[in-house]
């Protein structure tokens, strides 16, 4: 495995940029390690929402906690070479390479996901019966359309994830015109009602065998998360504990430190 390190700062925890490649599957990587615990105990992957780039704010108080934390880019819109500009297409290959250089350094993987990383962190689970647990902030019940970098062309953007060189099957974002014919004010709520779209797109919950932890707000105005995660927990065969807080927005921002608080206890019961 070819690697190597960049120290950039010294915290409560060592964090370190990380752009590595594993030997095997030959694909690289752009992370910010946090080395926050020991290697007996679980890492924790990081993956940041539709903004892009990485979530070091959430990988630093994960790895407060006493975690080794891979703080993940998978796209980036200010430029990396390591990864694309737009969410489009982005292939589950590239995440396998992180997930075996943390492995290496823990005694397993946990996924945390915030928003459309929520999105991809269930995705992942659902093929990959590697990672030992799944933190979903703000998640999906299915697949969305990609984001493209000209968002006036976001009607024509292919599916945001890919496998085998294929994208998988995503709920299309309805037009505004029919948004405003359905009286919806969400984008997402209503490109839910193409129940054609959802069914085909729907992530398949039931694959995941793992611990899920799922926190959402009822005053989320960016996609339903407190449905779609209902609906997630009610399809799941393992253990899905869904914590929901009625006042709380998309990203629980006015109830963080209770939200942490759930974390903290969940991955405490993941060995």
């Amino acid at each position: 495995m070819d690697f190597k390190f960049l120290i950039v700062a010294v915290l409560l925890c060592v964090t370190s940029t990380v752009q590595a490649q594993d030997a095997v599957t030959g694909v690289p990587f752009d992370a910010d390690y946090f080395a926050g615990g020991s290697a007996d105990k679980p890492g924790v992957i990081v993956l940041t929402g539709s903004g892009g780039g990485k979530a070091n704010d959430t990988a630093q108080s994960i790895a407060d906690m006493g975690y080794n934390v891979l703080s993940l880019a998978y796209f980036d819109r200010g430029g990396s070479q390591y990864v694309p500009e737009t969410l489009e297409l982005i292939p589950l290959e590239y995440f396998d390479a992180p997930k075996k250089w943390l492995a290496a350094r823990s005694s397993s993987v946990i996924l945390y996901g915030l928003s459309k990383g929520a999105e991809l962190a269930l995705v992942l689970a659902s093929y990959d019966p590697d990672y030992k647990a799944v933190v979903a902030l703000a998640p999906s019940k299915v697949v969305w359309q990609g984001n493209p970098k000209d968002f006036s062309k976001i009607m024509d953007a292919p599916s945001s994830w890919s496998k085998d060189g294929e994208g998988l099957a995503f709920v299309p974002y309805i037009s505004r015109d029919a948004q405003k014919a359905l009286g919806l004010d969400n984008r997402h709520a209503a490109s839910l009602t193409n129940e054609d779209a959802v069914d085909k797109a729907r992530i398949k919950i039931e694959n995941i065998k793992v611990p899920m932890l799922l926190l959402s707000g009822g005053e989320d105005q960016s996609w339903p998360s407190t449905e779609m995660a209902n609906d997630i927990c009610a399809r799941a065969l393992s253990n899905c504990e869904h914590v929901s807080y009625s006042q709380g927005d998309h990203l629980l921002t006015n109830f963080s430190v209770t939200a942490f608080a759930e974390v903290a206890k969940f991955l405490k019961q993941i060995n």
